[in-house]
């Protein structure tokens, strides 16, 4: 974005947005608040901003046990139970897995022996289970492409994340996987819905997943949190969670 068009976006003149860069004039907390969200910065990353000038945070960061939080661990709690027999979970912005409906925690259970979920402490992270050793991969037919496309979504949250950054580079150390893996690709353009192809006891289940983000302007942990739904992507695999009719 070029300085103009900044500035026409906070509708302040070009001049102010330039005395701001160099220092000559010192941001409002209003005009922070403005270029945030004309820059697209997540809540989280706001309240940074708005200590680095002097200010205390706007946005609130609870987690989601806090009593404050009570409607919404009601709404994701329906929302992933809503979408049974077939998995969902709800998940923070460093992958961390805070609940899941009955079929998502079957999928956990899979590689339990290695990453024991617990769901009073979202100790289960995704993206561990997913590139570790002994993780999800053995049951993914179609893990190198998924890995990949994963990755390039990994590197664009990063960006405005430290600690998801510290975790990019830890599955980066794990010597099986490609090193050119992890080049970040400037023309990468991240599919809506993303296929997972999976073989468990021996069944093949074909699912596209979908990520949705929850939307409470004032909350950062609400910016933060996904829900992660997987739906079958073709009737076999639709027959494998439907119950038997008699």
């Amino acid at each position: 974005m070029s300085q103009l068009d900044l500035a026409n976006a906070v509708e302040t003149p070009s001049r102010h947005i330039s005395f701001l860069e160099t220092g000559r004039s010192k941001p409002s907390r209003a005009m922070i608040t403005r270029l945030a969200a004309a820059l697209g910065i997540p809540l989280r990353e706001r309240n940074v901003m708005l200590r680095a000038a002097g200010f205390a945070d706007l946005y609130a960061d609870h987690a989601l046990s806090d009593d404050q939080m009570e409607l919404l661990r009601q709404a994701v709690g329906r929302l992933i139970a809503a979408h049974e027999p077939f998995p969902s979970f709800v998940i923070d912005r460093q992958w961390n897995v805070l609940d899941a409906n009955g079929p998502g925690c079957d999928i956990l259970r899979l590689v339990e022996s290695k990453f024991p979920f617990d769901r009073s402490r979202g100790t289960f992270n995704m993206i561990d289970a997913l590139f570790g050793p002994g993780g999800f991969r053995d049951y993914i037919d179609n893990w190198e492409n998924y890995a990949r496309q994963y990755i390039q979504r990994l590197h664009r949250e990063a960006a405005t994340d430290r600690e998801l950054r510290e975790q990019l580079d830890r599955i980066r150390n794990h010597s099986d996987l490609p090193k050119d893996w992890w080049a970040f690709d400037f023309e990468y353009t991240a599919f809506p819905m993303l296929p997972i192809e999976m073989r468990i006891n021996g069944d093949k289940l074909t699912f596209f997943t979908v990520v949705s983000a929850i939307s409470l302007p004032t909350d950062a942990l609400a910016q933060d949190l996904r829900v992660e739904t997987m739906f079958p992507a073709d009737d076999a695999t639709e027959g494998k969670f439907q119950p038997a009719v008699h």
